[in-house]
């Protein structure tokens, strides 16, 4: 017979929890973020990671309260470069976004679907 249980550590109220999508990984393999400075630049900030909760990890080290991690449109984007920090809006997990019952899907004019 087996079961699952849940067991309560403690809770760190200073805990910094970040999306997984905003931490990259290095060639070595080393976990790092691009945060927003006080100048509006991306900055790289390299960071110690405690263990994944759901879909966030649980920063030890590396991160301060305040500092704003970029997570969309990492692809280009390098240390230095001015950016245009927005709020992240958070999608749920594992639902779809509901759609509005008097709208229907239109097709593009483009071609695409």
């Amino acid at each position: 017979m087996f079961i699952r249980a849940v067991i309560k550590e403690g809770l760190d109220e200073q805990a910094i929890l970040i999306p997984q999508q905003g931490v990259s990984r290095d060639p070595k393999g080393n976990p790092f973020a691009l945060i927003v400075d006080a100048e509006s630049k991306a900055a790289l900030r390299p960071l110690t990671l405690d263990r994944a909760i759901d879909d966030k990890w649980l920063v030890s080290a590396g991160l301060a309260p305040g500092d704003r991690v970029i997570v969309e449109g990492l692809q280009m984007l390098r240390p230095g470069t001015t950016v245009k920090a927005v709020p992240f809006q958070e999608t749920q997990t594992g639902h779809e976004p509901s759609a509005d019952p008097g709208t229907h899907p239109q097709k593009r004019s483009d071609g695409g679907d």
